[in-house]
């Protein structure tokens, strides 16, 4: 297999890639940071079929903003297995959870002291539940207030042609990796599907990075699915040193000044499978440089945007304490800074408040603005590296993934 990738290496006219030997510099520890979990407010019933719904009495409603009206009341008839809440103790009611309101944003649910807390249910006022069918038609609304669940993974259904994406016909076979520094380039394609390793001489066990198709969207956009199977043991006197990078690395357009960029969009899905504890984060990793060839002296920035995490994970700096706070992608981050020991570089990371679950998209020039906004960077500087892929500590895993990566100038 080695000699096959040698011969596509020397024939590929990408071969000038820069490859992302920068992945040595990752240095992880530490405790994860907390997670919280939020739910879904319904104001006035329980539907049975809504188990993590939440209640207040039926004679509040006027207090929360809810009208009421003939023209708007709902037959009952249509509502044949819904319980109204009335006063039957919220132990008796099976599956009622309380919401920690103040977690939610704000303006988007009725305020009223009558909506749950967060409080103990032994602690919520006392209701009965009568049968719907019991109630005369058309004396009763039913309204419900829906707050878009989100819980320590930050799902999102992202309605986006990447997803749509189908397999297309590639002159690159399906390729497995399990070399320690297995790299494959794809002829034609923007990328590099590297098996990084880089502390394999402290790993007991196996980390493999297969290259599986290429996948294109109706609008000719391109993905490489791939797939990480990880079966690396927990030792204690390593599972605190990460073993390696598994990863997608861009190769084209490097060398370019941020000013220059016009966009980076990006694409990450992602199905893991863990059959035993794994610790590992999912992430894309940028490299910037005051001049164009640098991609390892003390001059360079290195750029991390996690979007997932497992085990006790955590980024270079965590300890000391996130150093700013920002809101990109329509998600809360907490930037965190700290000096690689191994190599001097400074490693500034951006962790989400709230793991992505298994899919992310977005344009990464962005997070990149924003960095030369804080004042880490100049827009003068020039992207040296950048890729998408997971961080390796120990555990056994496979990862099925699609990504699309690009720099357009």
């Amino acid at each position: 297999m080695r000699s096959e990738l040698l011969t596509l290496v020397a024939l590929s006219p990408l071969a000038v890639y820069a490859l992302p030997q920068h992945a040595r510099r990752h240095t992880c520890g530490g405790k994860p940071p907390a997670t919280s979990t939020t739910t879904v407010i319904a104001t006035g019933i329980l539907l049975t079929n809504f188990p993590t719904f939440s209640v207040v009495p039926l004679e509040s409603l006027s207090n929360t903003g809810a009208t009421f009206s003939t023209d708007s009341l709902t037959p009952t008839a249509e509502l044949p297995t819904t319980t109204i809440t009335t006063g039957l103790p919220l132990s008796e009611i099976p599956s009622f959870t309380a919401v920690p309101v103040e977690s939610l944003p704000p303006s988007t649910y009725p305020i009223s002291p009558n909506v749950t807390k967060g409080l103990p249910l032994s602690q919520i006022p006392s209701f009965t539940a009568v049968p719907v069918q019991s109630l005369p038609t058309l004396t009763y609304t039913f309204t419900t207030y829906t707050i878009a669940s989100s819980s320590a993974e930050a799902s999102k259904v992202i309605d986006t042609a990447y997803a749509k994406a189908t397999q297309i016909p590639f002159k690159v076979a399906a390729t497995k990796q399990c070399g320690n520094e297995d790299r494959l380039i794809l002829p034609g394609m923007p990328w590099t599907v590297a098996n990084s390793m880089y502390n394999a001489d402290q790993m007991v066990g196996k980390q493999c990075t297969n290259f599986d198709a290429i996948l294109q969207t109706k609008g000719g956009s391109k993905l490489v699915k791939w797939t990480s199977v990880t079966d690396v043991e927990l030792v204690d006197d390593t599972k605190d040193v990460c073993k390696g990078y598994t990863n997608i690395g861009v190769g084209v357009n490097l060398k370019k000044q941020l000013k220059n960029i016009k966009s980076i969009p990006a694409y990450y899905k992602w199905d893991r499978t863990n059959t035993t504890e794994f610790r590992g984060s999912n992430l894309f990793d940028f490299i910037t440089a005051p001049t164009p060839d640098d991609t390892t002296s003390t001059a360079t920035s290195e750029f991390m945007l996690w979007i997932r995490n497992w085990g006790n994970q955590v980024p270079i700096g965590y300890s000391r304490g996130p150093v700013a706070t920002l809101e990109l992608f329509g998600a809360s981050w907490k930037l965190y800074e700290g000096k690689n020991p191994a190599s001097g570089v400074t490693v500034r990371s951006m962790l989400v408040d709230k793991n992505y679950d298994g899919e992310f998209e977005g344009d990464l020039k962005e997070w990149l603005d924003a960095m030369v906004q804080k004042g880490y960077i100049s827009d003068n500087e020039y992207v040296t590296a950048g890729n998408a892929g997971t961080e390796i500590f120990y555990g056994k895993a496979t990862m099925n993934a699609t990504v699309a990566l690009d720099i357009k100038v």
